[in-house]
Protein backbone atom coordinates (compact mmCIF):
# COMPACT_ATOMS: atom_id res chain seq x y z
CA UNK A 1 0.00 0.00 0.00
CA UNK A 2 1.58 3.65 -1.28
CA UNK A 3 0.95 5.52 1.77
CA UNK A 4 3.07 7.54 4.66
CA UNK A 5 4.47 5.61 7.40
CA UNK A 6 1.78 6.58 10.08
CA UNK A 7 -1.37 4.87 10.43
CA UNK A 8 -4.76 6.96 10.18
CA UNK A 9 -5.80 7.32 14.06
CA UNK A 10 -2.36 8.18 15.84
CA UNK A 11 -1.73 11.80 16.46
CA UNK A 12 1.44 12.39 14.63
CA UNK A 13 0.38 11.81 11.11
CA UNK A 14 -0.60 14.57 9.29
CA UNK A 15 -0.47 13.99 5.46
CA UNK A 16 -0.70 10.70 2.94
CA UNK A 17 -0.80 9.33 -0.61
CA UNK A 18 -2.52 5.80 -1.95
CA UNK A 19 -3.82 4.65 -4.42
CA UNK A 20 -7.26 4.56 -5.16
CA UNK A 21 -7.46 0.73 -5.79
CA UNK A 22 -6.04 0.61 -2.16
CA UNK A 23 -8.73 2.18 -0.90
CA UNK A 24 -10.95 0.46 1.75
CA UNK A 25 -13.99 1.60 4.51
CA UNK A 26 -11.82 0.84 7.16
CA UNK A 27 -9.33 3.61 5.72
CA UNK A 28 -12.32 6.06 4.85
CA UNK A 29 -13.64 6.02 8.51
CA UNK A 30 -10.68 6.99 9.59
CA UNK A 31 -9.92 10.13 7.12
CA UNK A 32 -13.38 11.35 7.90
CA UNK A 33 -13.54 10.52 11.76
CA UNK A 34 -10.16 12.81 11.78
CA UNK A 35 -11.73 15.80 9.74
CA UNK A 36 -8.79 15.59 7.01
CA UNK A 37 -8.49 17.34 3.78
CA UNK A 38 -8.86 15.23 1.14
CA UNK A 39 -7.68 14.84 -2.64
CA UNK A 40 -8.24 12.89 -5.27
CA UNK A 41 -6.66 12.33 -8.86
CA UNK A 42 -8.64 10.02 -11.19
CA UNK A 43 -6.82 8.05 -13.76
CA UNK A 44 -10.02 6.65 -15.19
CA UNK A 45 -13.86 7.45 -15.15
CA UNK A 46 -14.92 6.21 -11.41
CA UNK A 47 -18.04 6.47 -9.74
CA UNK A 48 -17.30 7.92 -5.95
CA UNK A 49 -19.34 8.68 -3.51
CA UNK A 50 -19.28 11.70 -1.39
CA UNK A 51 -21.07 12.11 1.51
CA UNK A 52 -24.34 10.91 0.99
CA UNK A 53 -24.29 10.71 -2.93
CA UNK A 54 -22.85 9.14 -5.75
CA UNK A 55 -20.82 10.84 -8.79
CA UNK A 56 -19.56 9.95 -11.60
CA UNK A 57 -16.15 11.48 -12.99
CA UNK A 58 -13.97 11.13 -15.73
CA UNK A 59 -10.46 10.25 -16.20
CA UNK A 60 -7.66 13.03 -15.13
CA UNK A 61 -9.72 15.12 -13.01
CA UNK A 62 -8.72 16.72 -9.60
CA UNK A 63 -11.14 16.88 -6.73
CA UNK A 64 -10.36 18.89 -3.71
CA UNK A 65 -13.24 17.71 -0.85
CA UNK A 66 -13.18 19.18 2.67
CA UNK A 67 -13.35 17.63 6.16
CA UNK A 68 -16.78 16.12 7.28
CA UNK A 69 -17.32 14.25 4.00
CA UNK A 70 -16.86 10.55 3.80
CA UNK A 71 -15.71 9.25 0.50
CA UNK A 72 -16.27 5.75 -0.89
CA UNK A 73 -15.23 4.48 -4.11
CA UNK A 74 -17.55 2.26 -5.88
CA UNK A 75 -14.93 -0.43 -7.44
CA UNK A 76 -11.98 -0.11 -5.12
CA UNK A 77 -10.39 -3.00 -6.82
CA UNK A 78 -10.45 -1.76 -10.01
CA UNK A 79 -9.87 2.41 -9.39
CA UNK A 80 -7.35 3.68 -11.02
CA UNK A 81 -5.86 7.47 -9.38
CA UNK A 82 -4.61 8.39 -6.09
CA UNK A 83 -6.41 9.84 -3.37
CA UNK A 84 -4.06 12.19 -0.99
CA UNK A 85 -5.43 13.32 2.47
CA UNK A 86 -3.51 16.27 5.43
CA UNK A 87 -4.73 17.92 7.79
CA UNK A 88 -4.86 21.50 8.42
CA UNK A 89 -2.55 21.65 11.38
CA UNK A 90 -0.14 20.53 8.78
CA UNK A 91 -0.81 22.61 6.25
CA UNK A 92 -1.42 26.22 7.81
CA UNK A 93 1.90 28.11 7.84
CA UNK A 94 0.94 31.50 6.71
CA UNK A 95 -1.85 33.98 6.14
CA UNK A 96 -2.55 32.33 2.95
CA UNK A 97 -2.45 29.00 3.64
CA UNK A 98 -5.66 29.88 6.25
CA UNK A 99 -7.02 31.56 3.56
CA UNK A 100 -6.64 29.17 0.28
CA UNK A 101 -7.98 26.21 3.26
CA UNK A 102 -10.69 27.86 4.42
CA UNK A 103 -11.73 29.54 0.80
CA UNK A 104 -14.50 27.64 -0.89
CA UNK A 105 -12.36 25.75 -2.60
CA UNK A 106 -12.81 23.41 0.88
CA UNK A 107 -16.33 24.81 2.11
CA UNK A 108 -18.46 25.93 -0.89
CA UNK A 109 -22.09 25.08 -1.45
CA UNK A 110 -21.14 21.80 -3.30
CA UNK A 111 -19.34 19.11 -1.30
CA UNK A 112 -15.74 19.42 -3.84
CA UNK A 113 -14.54 21.60 -6.95
CA UNK A 114 -13.10 19.42 -9.90
CA UNK A 115 -10.77 20.18 -12.40
CA UNK A 116 -9.46 18.67 -15.07
CA UNK A 117 -5.72 17.85 -14.68
CA UNK A 118 -3.39 17.74 -17.50
CA UNK A 119 -0.32 15.88 -16.43
CA UNK A 120 -0.07 12.47 -17.47
CA UNK A 121 -0.52 9.79 -14.66
CA UNK A 122 3.07 9.09 -14.77
CA UNK A 123 3.95 12.81 -14.40
CA UNK A 124 1.12 12.74 -11.26
CA UNK A 125 2.72 9.85 -9.52
CA UNK A 126 6.43 11.05 -9.81
CA UNK A 127 5.82 15.08 -8.47
CA UNK A 128 3.56 14.58 -6.37
CA UNK A 129 2.52 10.52 -4.82
CA UNK A 130 6.06 9.36 -4.59
CA UNK A 131 7.24 12.60 -3.47
CA UNK A 132 4.96 12.34 -0.64
CA UNK A 133 5.20 8.71 -0.26
CA UNK A 134 8.88 8.95 0.72
CA UNK A 135 8.14 11.85 3.29
CA UNK A 136 7.85 8.57 5.92
CA UNK A 137 9.78 9.90 8.97
CA UNK A 138 8.64 13.37 9.58
CA UNK A 139 11.69 15.25 9.17
CA UNK A 140 12.11 19.02 8.74
CA UNK A 141 12.80 18.35 4.96
CA UNK A 142 10.21 16.06 4.66
CA UNK A 143 7.50 17.90 5.80
CA UNK A 144 8.61 21.17 3.75
CA UNK A 145 8.42 18.39 0.81
CA UNK A 146 5.01 17.86 1.46
CA UNK A 147 4.28 21.12 2.06
CA UNK A 148 5.00 22.27 -1.37
CA UNK A 149 3.17 19.00 -3.10
CA UNK A 150 -0.10 20.13 -1.56
CA UNK A 151 0.63 23.56 -2.17
CA UNK A 152 1.40 23.13 -5.71
CA UNK A 153 -2.52 21.32 -5.94
CA UNK A 154 -4.27 23.69 -3.57
CA UNK A 155 -2.86 26.50 -5.81
CA UNK A 156 -3.93 25.11 -8.78
CA UNK A 157 -7.56 24.51 -7.39
CA UNK A 158 -7.91 28.09 -5.72
CA UNK A 159 -6.92 29.42 -9.06
CA UNK A 160 -9.93 27.40 -10.76
CA UNK A 161 -12.10 28.55 -7.97
CA UNK A 162 -11.35 31.80 -8.61
CA UNK A 163 -11.81 31.73 -12.15
CA UNK A 164 -15.30 29.96 -11.85
CA UNK A 165 -16.72 32.31 -9.24
CA UNK A 166 -15.44 35.58 -11.63
CA UNK A 167 -17.23 33.34 -14.69
CA UNK A 168 -20.49 32.97 -12.92
CA UNK A 169 -20.84 36.65 -12.35
CA UNK A 170 -20.48 40.22 -12.29
CA UNK A 171 -18.33 40.20 -9.52
CA UNK A 172 -14.45 41.44 -9.88
CA UNK A 173 -11.00 39.66 -9.05
CA UNK A 174 -10.91 42.05 -5.92
CA UNK A 175 -14.10 41.53 -4.48
CA UNK A 176 -14.10 37.79 -4.91
CA UNK A 177 -10.61 37.93 -2.75
CA UNK A 178 -12.34 40.51 -0.31
CA UNK A 179 -15.50 38.27 -0.10
CA UNK A 180 -12.72 34.97 0.39
CA UNK A 181 -11.35 36.88 3.11
CA UNK A 182 -14.99 37.23 4.81
CA UNK A 183 -15.36 33.50 4.33
CA UNK A 184 -12.20 32.96 6.07
CA UNK A 185 -13.11 34.63 9.09
CA UNK A 186 -16.63 33.07 9.21
CA UNK A 187 -14.97 29.61 9.20
CA UNK A 188 -12.76 30.61 11.82
CA UNK A 189 -15.46 32.61 14.34
CA UNK A 190 -19.20 30.98 13.32
CA UNK A 191 -19.39 29.51 16.54
CA UNK A 192 -18.69 32.83 18.54
CA UNK A 193 -19.63 35.27 16.24
CA UNK A 194 -22.77 35.38 13.43
CA UNK A 195 -23.46 39.43 13.32
CA UNK A 196 -22.75 41.08 10.11
CA UNK A 197 -21.26 44.00 12.29
CA UNK A 198 -18.25 41.83 14.33
CA UNK A 199 -16.99 40.74 10.42
CA UNK A 200 -17.33 44.11 8.98
CA UNK A 201 -15.80 45.52 12.03
CA UNK A 202 -12.96 42.89 11.02
CA UNK A 203 -12.76 43.79 7.85
CA UNK A 204 -12.39 47.87 8.70
CA UNK A 205 -15.65 48.34 6.29
CA UNK A 206 -19.13 48.99 7.36
CA UNK A 207 -21.88 46.19 7.35
CA UNK A 208 -23.84 47.82 4.87
CA UNK A 209 -20.89 47.42 2.52
CA UNK A 210 -19.94 43.82 3.29
CA UNK A 211 -23.41 43.11 2.34
CA UNK A 212 -23.19 44.70 -0.96
CA UNK A 213 -20.28 42.51 -1.60
CA UNK A 214 -21.84 39.42 -0.88
CA UNK A 215 -24.57 39.88 -3.34
CA UNK A 216 -22.31 40.86 -5.71
CA UNK A 217 -19.89 37.09 -5.52
CA UNK A 218 -23.16 35.00 -4.43
CA UNK A 219 -26.64 37.32 -4.94
CA UNK A 220 -27.29 36.66 -1.36
CA UNK A 221 -27.14 39.21 1.75
CA UNK A 222 -23.99 38.88 3.98
CA UNK A 223 -26.27 37.65 6.92
CA UNK A 224 -27.84 34.92 4.64
CA UNK A 225 -24.04 33.75 3.80
CA UNK A 226 -23.48 33.88 7.84
CA UNK A 227 -26.60 31.14 8.51
CA UNK A 228 -26.23 28.84 5.48
CA UNK A 229 -22.11 28.56 6.50
CA UNK A 230 -23.68 27.71 9.99
CA UNK A 231 -26.35 25.47 8.63
CA UNK A 232 -23.73 24.03 6.44
CA UNK A 233 -21.67 22.71 9.38
CA UNK A 234 -24.87 21.39 11.17
CA UNK A 235 -25.93 19.77 8.33
CA UNK A 236 -22.25 17.57 8.23
CA UNK A 237 -22.56 17.35 11.78
CA UNK A 238 -25.52 15.82 11.75
CA UNK A 239 -25.18 13.27 8.98
CA UNK A 240 -21.39 12.46 9.82
CA UNK A 241 -21.38 11.97 13.67
CA UNK A 242 -22.95 10.89 16.35
CA UNK A 243 -23.11 13.75 18.47
CA UNK A 244 -26.05 14.14 20.29
CA UNK A 245 -28.55 17.51 18.85
CA UNK A 246 -27.71 19.37 22.36
CA UNK A 247 -24.09 18.46 21.82
CA UNK A 248 -24.06 19.75 18.05
CA UNK A 249 -25.86 22.94 19.43
CA UNK A 250 -22.93 23.45 21.85
CA UNK A 251 -20.32 22.61 19.17
CA UNK A 252 -21.66 25.31 16.83
CA UNK A 253 -22.13 28.26 19.74
CA UNK A 254 -26.21 28.28 20.27
CA UNK A 255 -27.06 29.31 23.51
CA UNK A 256 -29.65 26.40 24.27
CA UNK A 257 -30.51 23.14 22.13
CA UNK A 258 -34.09 24.90 21.17
CA UNK A 259 -32.30 27.86 19.95
CA UNK A 260 -30.69 25.63 17.15
CA UNK A 261 -33.81 23.81 16.66
CA UNK A 262 -35.85 26.78 15.35
CA UNK A 263 -32.39 27.92 12.97
CA UNK A 264 -32.11 24.47 11.48
CA UNK A 265 -36.25 24.46 11.08
CA UNK A 266 -36.05 27.92 9.40
CA UNK A 267 -32.75 26.47 7.36
CA UNK A 268 -33.70 23.51 5.86
CA UNK A 269 -37.68 22.82 6.44
CA UNK A 270 -36.93 19.76 8.90
CA UNK A 271 -35.82 19.10 12.51
CA UNK A 272 -32.67 17.94 13.50
CA UNK A 273 -33.94 14.57 14.51
CA UNK A 274 -36.07 14.02 11.51
CA UNK A 275 -32.86 14.97 8.86
CA UNK A 276 -30.67 12.81 11.23
CA UNK A 277 -32.86 9.80 9.97
CA UNK A 278 -33.59 10.84 6.14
Amino acid sequence: MEFCKSTIGKEKTQFGALKLAEYDGQLGKGLHNNSVFSIIRTGSPLRIKIGPTVYDFAANELLFIGPHYEIGVAEPITADGFLLWFTADFYERSKADTEILNSALFFGSHPFLSMRDCRTDLIFKKLIVERLTGCAEYLAIDMMIAHHCFESLLLEGYQTMLSQEISCGSADTAAVQLFNRFTVLLHKHYREHTSVQYYADRMNISPRKLTELCFAVTGKSAKCVISNIVAQQALRYIQHTDLSISQISYELGFSDESNFRNFFKRQTGSNPLAYRQI
